[in-house]
């Protein structure tokens, strides 16, 4: 049996020689830590969508608004439905104060004019979308429905969660609610405050599985 081949031990040990790539690179290495400094902090983009209607929507970008509010939905989540009356409310009396509100259907498989005639059911008069590739709930990272985000000006997630406490757990539900988190959150926004609780648990159905691009 021949003995393994290893490279002698003064080779291993000799210095590497400086070539022009590496100075190149060591000296070109603060700025390239500047520049991914700035990606990594940069504030969320905007997504461009088409509403069911066919209009464009861009959520999350920069504009007049205080803030974007995103709620994730699904037309067949009972819990999802039984929100309904509480988010028209809440788009009603906030979007007259600066807050956008944009309604998003994440079954890959619901089509556009399924989600009309479900806006029209269920009263929805704002902006509703469809994320068959889920590009929201990967950027937001959401995990059921409703789930509701409120995303700042500049790109902050200022609160994510539950609408309101209403439902405890599955399978059982307050008669009121006893905390309106999503209300809340959005007052002390406008009032210029910190939100007391910016993350709370959401209580819904869970995101189905984005659809797998084929080959």
């Amino acid at each position: 049996m021949q003995p393994p081949v290893t490279a002698p031990r003064k080779i291993a040990e000799r210095p590497a020689a400086r070539t022009p790539l590496r100075t190149a690179v060591r000296r070109a290495l603060p700025a390239l830590l500047v520049l991914a400094f700035a990606v990594l902090t940069a504030p969320a983009t905007a997504l461009e969508f088409r509403d069911i209607f066919g209009n464009e929507q861009r959520p999350l970008e920069k504009s007049s608004a205080r803030a974007d509010v995103i709620i994730f939905i699904l037309h067949d989540c009972p819990i999802a439905n039984a929100f309904a009356p509480e988010i028209n409310r809440l788009a009603a009396e906030f979007q007259p104060r600066g807050i956008r509100f944009f309604l998003v259907h994440t079954d890959p498989d619901f089509s556009a004019a399924a989600a009309q005639q479900h806006a029209k059911d269920f009263g929805y008069r704002w902006p509703v979308l469809l994320d068959p590739a889920q590009r929201l709930v990967a950027r937001l990272k959401a995990t059921v429905t409703p789930e509701a985000f409120v995303v700042t000006r500049d790109g902050t997630t200022a609160y994510r969660g539950r609408i309101d406490d209403r439902f405890v757990e599955l399978g059982k539900r307050r008669q009121e609610p006893t905390r309106r988190d999503l209300r809340l959150a959005l007052e002390s926004l406008l009032a210029g405050q910190p939100v007391a609780e910016p993350v709370t648990k959401p209580v819904g159905c869970f995101i189905p599985a984005p659809k797998r691009s084929t080959p």
